[in-house]
């Protein structure tokens, strides 16, 4: 009886351990894969980021281009009614 008792309490104590230990390594897995996750995510700002600035400067420099344009076109007109 104090051999099953025994033995019962070591599988007991071993299972709580397991329980614990694929817990805590469940939990580091989780944890490196949510850095990687945010790690390729940054990645992804980044990228989308540089594409809309270029966007952006490129937008800007044809509406400069366009003002110009227009500013021309007012000026020549105003000098052909005068």
């Amino acid at each position: 009886m104090d051999v099953k008792k025994a033995l019962l309490k070591r599988v007991a104590v071993w299972a709580v351990l397991g329980v614990v230990g694929g817990g805590v390594a469940a939990d580091m897995l989780w944890r490196q894969k949510g850095a990687q996750e945010q790690s390729n995510l940054r990645a992804q700002q980044t990228q989308e980021l540089q594409r809309l600035e270029a966007q952006v400067k490129e937008l800007t420099d044809q509406l400069a281009a366009e003002r110009l344009r227009r500013e021309a076109l007012e000026r020549s007109l105003s000098e052909g009614r005068k």
